[in-house]
């Protein structure tokens, strides 16, 4: 098997999709004194195929949804915070998806302009936190949802695979 050139990857890379995922796990940590029962729940970011001949960066979105309820009288309100893990990379300053050896770079953002990294409030990245207003009885009435801004920088040389990178997200309240 004789090398390749760049120009030839460059080709190949145009013309055999690779397809690029984000898995997301989630955990609970649960601080608060007042008996909150919560659930997380995740929507991995799935770009889809990446093409590495195109000019614009490969942009999709997930979510984070977490409902609450507790057992207590009257609504609670309690703070939380929700954090994303580095991934395979270990660094917020850039992710890294893999299919084998082969790595795609990424990122995953708190706001759709994707300019603030979502991590866990080091390295540069954004911990997003905020407060909820938890009611006794039903999680569907005690719900929020935050997206998850993903981003493929564009023109990658990528080899043909299914990449993928696995995040975990922890809630804290």
């Amino acid at each position: 098997m004789g090398t390749r050139t760049a120009h030839t990857r460059s080709w190949l890379a145009r013309h055999r999709p690779a397809r690029a995922a984000i898995t997301m796990l989630a955990l609970c940590t649960c601080l608060d004194a007042q008996a909150l029962d919560c659930i997380v729940s995740t929507t991995g970011v799935a770009f889809g195929v990446y093409d590495a001949a195109s000019t614009a960066p490969t942009d999709s979105a997930g979510n984070v949804t977490v409902r609450c309820t507790h057992l207590g009288g009257g609504a609670v309100k309690t703070s939380y915070s929700i954090a994303l893990s580095a991934g395979s990379s270990g660094t917020y300053a850039q992710r890294l998806m893999r299919a084998g050896t082969s790595v795609l770079n990424y990122n995953l953002f708190t706001d759709a302009a994707r300019l603030q990294v979502w991590g866990n409030g080091t390295g540069g990245s954004t911990l997003v936190a905020g407060t909820l207003l938890v009611n006794p009885g039903n999680y569907e009435i005690n719900q929020f949802t935050r997206p998850i801004y993903g981003r493929i920088p564009a023109q990658q040389a990528a080899d043909t695979g299914s990449y993928n990178d696995t995040i975990l997200v922890t809630l804290t309240f």
